[in-house]
């Protein structure tokens, strides 16, 4: 509640005329603006908020706990065989939302709960989540729910998107028009003051605000000017916004407010520029070679056409030599993946010492960094037995959960190889240690290194030939732990 005034000037016993002053909107608006009554304003808000987000965690809380006894209820009816495959992973979130899912497309449909756990797919899907219940326990059951939510969380944001985008525009009346237009030129102003000062983040918000404002109104058709004035702030916001965002190697962003900033004005050079230099920072370079094609088309009729045909030529020159980068460091990496470290800890130890190292001054030596085991070669290979771990490597990087996850694993690196190498480290050696304790290596990193020298023997050393049928087995491997030509991580 908004304290009273403690100045007596305002209290509510004194004059009628100032009785009939607590009546006007004007007194209410000068008394808001008192720094001690917007702090207690702002207090009480925060407040609301808080409690809102506590009765609704105590809703869903109340409204999960029904739901887990409405299924906990219905698999009492359940055979013996469905209730034994369920029962221990029946705690388990995500397996009580899966239940959930499938009890309430029955109520939907009226089909009987128990045939519709005998059903092929629910059945096998319930086997699978059984699986990875036993083979990781909980915490793998956590990655599940994880991975899940982010397929859900996507697909909800790809259709929020469409449907705003299907959202038609409300019409706008001349009040509200000037208050949205002063809105965008302040939007823009203080972008354009934050972007300046180098701060990017701030900037980029400031920009999307004003975009966002001004994109759910339309002007009617005879109001030609101002449709021409929000339509020039809404420009100017976009490609700003687009600016800001490739300052902070945003692709993604700056090609859709490029794209969005393109819909308005189609002949718009400096929207396209950036939607070029977005498109080259994702690596889509025959795009941005088409983005600076049509660039050129437009600059034909643009006043300093000569400065743009440079600038466009210039831009040309970078995504060559990007693509040029791009293809050669898929190559080294692909080639070198079987023997130089991607299949362990190893590579990611050497980064972090050198790191260390270089963050102490001469005089303050670093640390000793964790030693590395020196390796012992206790297993050898033939080279036909190499070919066969080769394979069975391969066919458990080719496991559908294995697959899923590196592909997770570039997005989530945003297709930046020396992110993604980081990370898939991690991943691979998960699956490999099982093979290397099947063939006798230890299941560590030091493992992982003696099997990579003992298949380097037969796969190619100091330059010298290596079987033919060898190296196809190991192209394919290679291609499988970067997650094929569906992970993105492949040319």
């Amino acid at each position: 509640t908004v304290p009273w005034p403690s100045n007596p000037s305002f209290s509510p016993c004194g004059s009628a005329a100032m009785a009939a002053d607590l009546q006007s909107q004007a007194f209410w608006n000068e008394f808001m603006r008192r720094p001690d009554v917007k702090e207690a304003y702002q207090a009480e808000r925060r407040l609301q908020e808080k409690k809102s987000l506590w009765l609704e965690e105590r809703r869903l809380v109340e409204e999960q706990g029904d739901q887990r006894k409405l299924v906990a209820d219905a698999l009492e009816r359940a055979p013996a065989d469905i209730k034994k495959l369920i029962a221990p992973m029946f705690h388990i979130r995500l397996v009580e939302r899966f239940l959930w899912m499938v009890y309430s497309e029955c109520q939907r449909t009226g089909m009987p709960f128990v045939e519709k756990l005998r059903d092929d797919d629910t059945t096998a899907h319930l086997t699978k989540l059984r699986e990875n219940f036993q083979q990781g326990g909980e915490e793998r059951m956590a990655d599940l729910e994880k991975q899940w939510f982010s397929v859900c969380n996507g697909i909800a944001t790809e259709q929020e998107a469409q449907e705003e985008k299907a959202r038609k525009p409300t019409s706008i009346d001349v009040h509200t028009l000037k208050q949205v237009l002063e809105f965008g030129q302040e939007c823009k102003i203080q972008g354009n003051l934050k972007y300046r000062e180098g701060e990017y983040e701030e900037a980029l918000r400031i920009y999307s605000q004003g975009d966002e404002v001004m994109r759910k109104w339309r002007v009617e058709k005879h109001m030609k000017n101002e449709a021409k004035w929000l339509q020039d702030y809404r420009l100017a916001c976009l490609k700003n916004k687009a600016q800001a965002a490739l300052k902070l190697e945003r692709w993604q962003t700056a090609v859709d407010a490029s794209a969005a900033a393109l819909e308005l004005d189609p002949e718009d050079h400096k929207a396209w520029f950036r939607k070029a230099q977005a498109e080259k920072g994702l690596g889509r370079f025959d795009e941005a070679e088409a983005s600076l094609a049509k660039l050129e088309e437009v600059a034909q009729w643009c006043p300093d056409n000569r400065t743009i045909l440079r600038d466009c030529e210039a831009e040309r020159q970078k995504i060559k030599a990007a693509r040029a980068k791009h293809k050669q460091g898929t190559k080294d990496m692909l080639g070198k993946a079987f023997e130089a470290g991607i299949f362990s800890e190893e590579r990611s130890l050497e980064d972090d010492a050198g790191s260390r190292q270089e963050a102490f001054a001469d005089d303050d030596p670093p640390r000793a960094a964790r030693e590395i085991k020196p390796l012992e070669r206790k297993v050898q290979l033939t080279e036909r037995m190499a070919g066969d771990l080769v394979d069975e490597l391969a066919e458990a990087y080719g496991q559908r959960g294995f697959q899923e996850r590196v592909h997770k694993c570039a997005r989530d690196s945003g297709f930046q190889r020396a992110v993604f190498l980081r990370r898939l480290q991690g991943i691979a050696f998960e699956v490999q240690r099982p093979v290397l304790e099947k063939w006798g290596f230890e299941g560590s990193e030091h493992g992982v290194r003696e099997m990579t020298a003992a298949i380097r023997d037969h796969a190619g050393k100091d330059g010298k030939a290596k079987s033919e049928w060898l190296r196809e087995k190991q192209d394919r491997c290679r291609a499988l732990l970067y997650g094929g030509k569906e992970g993105g991580m492949l040319e």
